[in-house]
Formats: structure tokens, sequence, C-alpha cells
């Protein structure tokens, strides 16, 4: 399913990011970062967080990082 219109970045892309990065993501915009592009319009924030909240649990704290996430870019297909 299709999560960001904007960049047309499925669901699935961004869970790969997420379980494959050996980091972890202090914010949807770092999940961008390393999918190679940027949050647009920002109605899809809310459910890339909620990716992120499932991959780190029902705890999940998110954070305050002023650097971007340090991550390789992945292909996105």
């Amino acid at each position: 399913m299709i999560i960001c219109s904007c960049n047309v970045i499925s669901d699935t892309a961004i869970r790969d990011v997420v379980t494959a990065a050996d980091i972890t993501f202090g914010s949807p915009a770092q999940v961008y970062d390393c999918l190679g592009c940027s949050v647009q319009c920002g109605l899809c924030s809310r459910s890339v967080k909620r990716i992120l909240e499932e991959r780190m649990g029902e705890t999940a704290v998110w954070p305050v990082q002023t650097e971007p996430a340090p991550c390789q870019l992945m292909s996105v297909a």
C-alpha cells in the first residue's frame, strides 16, 4: 500500500528500511532521509510514525536528535 503519495513510497519500503537499518530512527523524517527523499506535505507522517512504533514496540520513546540518521541509502523498489 502506498503510504506517501508525494514520494510514492509503500509501507513495504518503509518497513524494509526500518528493519534493515542498524539505527533507531528518531522521527519519520529520518526514515525519508534513508529512502533518499524528504517529507513533502506531511500527511503520511502519522503512518510512518506508527510503523516506527510497531518496530520499537509499545514502549516507544522518541529520542531527540538534531543530526540526520546515519544510514545507508536503500533503493526503493
